[in-house]
């Protein structure tokens, strides 16, 4: 048995996204593949590979919910919460697992932020036949869109709907994305602290968030770059304001003519830069930055037909 859930990015209503906005996020074309097959032994057995290079192993006893060894034991704690949570779900699902082997490898960078995490607990969620959101309840404080994102094709609207959810495809694939790359900063976040200091510290009304929303539409439909950049900077305002955090902008491009925001957890991951001029030219300004790793529109952002 064979999985496949794509990473993702949260593109806007990153914080607020917890308190009802409507958010823009779009699955990545970057994933991680799940493999199940037959083992000898008289336990579940764990593989997770980064671009060919195995970096964590596992021995699980799924009679009795207990690691027998690992490489990592907080890592491995972590799975078993999840494998638990799935067979919570899906009682005995847990137990059936016994002499498998889970083999998990990722396409891409796994501290780039793309989703590690999220495009896991959705490929766990198909192999225990369980709802992926449900499952993300048991085990995450966040909103969830992150699990949702790893099954789709394209860009999508999301909001939190009392326990669940509402999403709908958008169209999101600008005439000016020759001018949008996705910059990683080199500092990833933890986003699960994230959202946690979000939610003590929070200070933000209801205006913010119905504005937010409005921001989020006009950023998916905006059609000029001008436009796309003025409705980014003041998304990026707001929740400055709420977080009581500098912009990127100015903490860090204070010299970029065009416009950045950052996605996700704020100070880390990636960021969504406008940049008027070569790819080249943009490759030389980054390097000034200590920045090596970015991607054009088309070569990050999955797009499949609504």
């Amino acid at each position: 048995m064979n999985y496949y859930s794509s990473g993702k990015l949260l593109l806007t209503g990153e914080y607020l996204i917890l308190k009802g906005a409507l958010a823009l996020a779009s699955p990545v074309r970057f994933g991680q593949k799940l493999s199940i097959v037959e083992n000898s032994g008289a336990f579940l057995t764990w593989e997770s590979y980064e671009k060919g290079i195995c970096w964590f192993k596992a021995k699980y006893d799924t009679a009795f919910f207990n690691i027998k060894e690992s490489t990592d034991e907080k890592i491995a704690s972590r799975l078993l919460n999840w494998l638990k949570a799935a067979d919570e779900l899906n009682p005995g699902f847990l137990k059936s697992q016994k002499s498998k082997k889970a083999i998990v490898e990722a396409d891409f960078n796994l501290s780039w932020g793309l989703g590690s995490s999220s495009s896991l607990l959705s490929n766990i969620a198909w192999w225990a036949d369980v709802d992926p959101f449900q499952l993300h309840k048991l085990v995450s404080n966040g909103s969830g869109y992150d699990v949702v994102c790893a099954r789709e094709n394209g860009p999508l609207f999301f909001r939190l709907d009392g326990e669940g959810y509402k999403a709908e495809r958008a169209d999101f694939n600008p005439v000016f994305k020759g001018n949008l790359y996705f910059i990683y900063s080199g500092r990833k976040q933890d986003s699960a602290k994230s959202v946690e200091g979000f939610k003590n510290n929070s200070n933000l009304s209801e205006h913010e968030i119905d504005r937010i929303s409005d921001l989020t539409n006009q950023i998916a439909s905006a059609k000029t770059l001008s436009e796309f950049e003025a409705c980014i900077k003041e998304h990026e305002e707001i929740i400055s304001g709420v977080l009581k955090q500098k912009r990127l902008k100015e903490e860090r491009f204070a010299d970029l003519e065009g416009e950045i925001k950052s996605l996700g957890a704020w100070g880390g991951d990636f960021a969504m830069m406008t940049w008027h001029n070569t790819k080249e030219e943009l490759k030389a300004y980054l390097k000034t930055k200590n920045i090596d790793t970015f991607f054009p529109f088309d070569e990050i952002i999955k797009q499949g037909e609504i």
